[in-house]
């Protein structure tokens, strides 16, 4: 993990998306940022690298061929319990407004505001450093 101008390490974030353009935009994004980021670009490989890697946050599309967003919750849950990151549920199919009753900490509709996402992964990323101190 890097760290940030405090000295604290910023955040270790899988982005699971089946567009590659999507998740490279999004990998980008957050690279610009100083946090760590993997990639996988459906609901098994998001298990393995969750299982290898135990990244801090999710980003999550919720339409994906094979296991969507909901599947991918789900079996992480079942395999890891209270080890499964929070996800964001990212969607353009409106499923935004269920994240919660997914399984996620919240949902964001594509096209989404970049500051926006930015404030929240560093919300939920300040949540999680401030639960370990």
């Amino acid at each position: 993990m890097g760290e940030d101008q405090t000295g604290r390490g910023r955040g270790a974030i899988l982005v699971i998306d089946d567009d590659p353009q999507m998740r490279g935009a999004l990998a980008r994004i957050l690279e610009s940022e100083g946090h760590e980021v993997m990639q996988a670009e459906d609901g098994p490989s998001a298990l393995a690298a969750t299982r290898a890697h135990r990244p801090d946050l999710l980003l999550l599309d919720y339409m994906m061929p094979g296991m969507d967003g909901e599947a991918v919750l789900r079996a992480m849950r079942a395999e890891l319990a209270d080890a499964t990151p929070p996800a964001l549920l990212i969607t353009a199919s409106g499923q935004h407004t269920r994240a919660r009753e997914m399984g996620a900490v919240m949902g964001l509709e594509k096209p989404f505001n970049v500051p926006e996402l930015l404030a929240v992964v560093e919300s939920y990323l300040r949540d999680l450093r401030g639960r370990s101190s």
